[in-house]
């Protein structure tokens, strides 16, 4: 059965920077986007969790950084309030939650975080929380930890990742262990005048207990046929589960709106196409 979604986006972010150590600028630069989103899927969409409408709200202060997300769903009754990211920076030091781990920071090309690269799970839990140090501007190296209610006892661990360019060549490495959870990321990308290539590949064991191997590879090509159009396609492939899919992104931009047009295929997720309409203000 094939359903059809109708969803409308709406995210306003609000940036407010420190002007001492005691005091918060009282000016505020506000930026943010809305617009609108029809989606049809190959199956029939789960009412829980379906994101009618949403907004973002991030706050910089220059030491403390925090974002929060409220969406709507598909219940009248229901309203989804999360805290994505909050953490602390003192120089090259930052601590507190982050939204993913740096683990994953040399996966370069993904379109989709879904087909992203293979991060630190344990029981369904992202770690995000702890302490990172950033050596250079290409090296960083954290602690990381997993929320204690999903297991019986958090875990603790270390993630690092190392990035770096060389004229139009990005190459990278990163991973990381938490737990029996494990992780190991590479990645290169390149840039010829329109059109970057990226290639990358991860490899790590995931669960509670490290009982899940996981091992991915995908290939991204982005080409900006104009200033206003651009075309993007990823291709993605489970070597452990032998699942492959693509996702391919078209975007146009004329004055403060963009028209997108996003289609994913394939075994890895629920087959789906998007077309929407966004304005950034």
């Amino acid at each position: 059965m094939k359903a059809i979604k109708l969803a409308s986006v709406f995210a306003v972010s609000a940036v407010a920077a420190a002007v001492s150590t005691s005091t918060i600028a009282a000016d505020a630069v506000i930026s943010g986007e809305a617009g609108i989103e029809y989606t049809t899927t190959d199956t029939v969409d789960s009412v829980d969790g379906t994101d009618l409408s949403e907004i973002e709200l991030s706050v910089d202060t220059g030491v403390v950084y925090a974002e929060l997300e409220i969406a709507g769903t598909s219940s009248d009754e229901d309203v989804d309030i999360g805290l994505e990211k909050i953490y602390v920076t003192q120089g090259a030091v930052s601590f507190g939650r982050f939204d993913g781990s740096v683990s994953t920071g040399a996966f370069m090309g993904s379109l989709d975080e879904q087909l992203g690269g293979v991060d630190l799970t344990t029981s369904g839990d992202t770690d995000d929380a702890g302490v990172r140090y950033k050596v250079t501007p290409e090296f960083t190296v954290a602690l990381e930890a997993t929320d204690s209610t999903t297991t019986e006892d958090s875990d603790i661990g270390v993630a690092a990742s190392y990035v770096t360019s060389f004229d139009a060549i990005k190459v990278g490495i990163s991973g990381g262990s938490v737990g029996d959870a494990n992780a190991v990321n590479v990645g290169f990308s390149t840039t010829a005048g329109p059109l970057t290539i990226s290639l990358d590949y991860g490899v790590g064991a995931s669960g509670a207990t490290g009982s899940t191997d996981v091992e991915k590879m995908t290939s991204t090509a982005s080409f900006a046929a104009t200033e206003e159009l651009t075309f993007a396609l990823e291709l993605a492939n489970n070597m452990e589960s032998k699942k492959t899919g693509t996702y391919f992104i078209a975007e146009y931009a004329v004055g403060d709106l963009t028209y997108y047009l996003k289609n994913f295929a394939g075994d890895l997720n629920t087959d789906s196409t998007s077309v929407g309409v966004t304005a950034s203000f």
